[in-house]
């Protein structure tokens, strides 16, 4: 596919087929991950892949509390578009029925560079993985749902001891349906 094509198709997905992911398209994903630029080379990223069936449903005994959480704040952000706050917690709570979690974590506990840099160059790899999977015909979603409820380090210790803090979870799978593109807000660069 086109690079830019490949951005502008991009979506993020909240339903899910119950079509499996093969571990050969999973590893090209997280290989694609791992291609990513970094701040000094650092390549600052840890992936954990939840595929099996068991250790999906130990995330989802998680996200429960997660939603749980979260809605709150949901509630508050969005008063006047309840069914936005209900469906934002249907997909936090359920992860959309995806069949893979990818957690990524940051590879050390500790690092002496800025966690601003460690962080971005985590994202530029997340990136990568959304487009790669994007091109393969698979949805993905990104959340930082469990970051923001502080079950980051129950989430390491779980399924990435000794490794460092939680950055973000993405789901990946098959789309049940296409997603929509939200428009795109004005002002958001200038060429000088």
């Amino acid at each position: 596919m086109e690079t830019i094509k490949n951005i502008h198709t991009r979506r993020s997905i909240r339903n899910y087929s119950d079509q499996p992911v093969s571990k050969e398209e999973l590893q090209e994903i997280l290989e694609a991950g791992t291609w990513a630029p970094s701040g000094v080379n650092l390549q600052p990223w840890y992936f954990v892949a939840l595929h099996s069936p068991e250790e999906r449903a130990k995330m989802e005994e998680i996200m429960v509390r997660v939603s749980d959480r979260l809605e709150p704040s949901l509630k508050a952000r969005f008063a006047t578009a309840p069914s936005v706050v209900d469906e934002t917690v249907t997909f936090v709570r359920s992860l959309g029925g995806a069949p893979v979690y990818i957690l990524a974590f940051q590879l050390k506990p500790d690092y002496e560079n800025a966690a601003d840099m460690v962080n971005l160059s985590i994202g530029a790899a997340l990136e990568n993985i959304l487009l790669s999977a994007n091109d393969k015909g698979l949805g993905t979603c990104w959340l930082t749902a469990p970051v923001e409820t502080q079950v980051g380090d129950e989430l390491r210790d779980l399924f990435a001891p000794g490794k460092g803090s939680l950055v973000a979870l993405v789901t990946l799978g098959y789309p049940e349906k296409e997603g929509k593109a939200p428009k795109r807000k004005d002002g958001r660069f200038v060429i000088i």
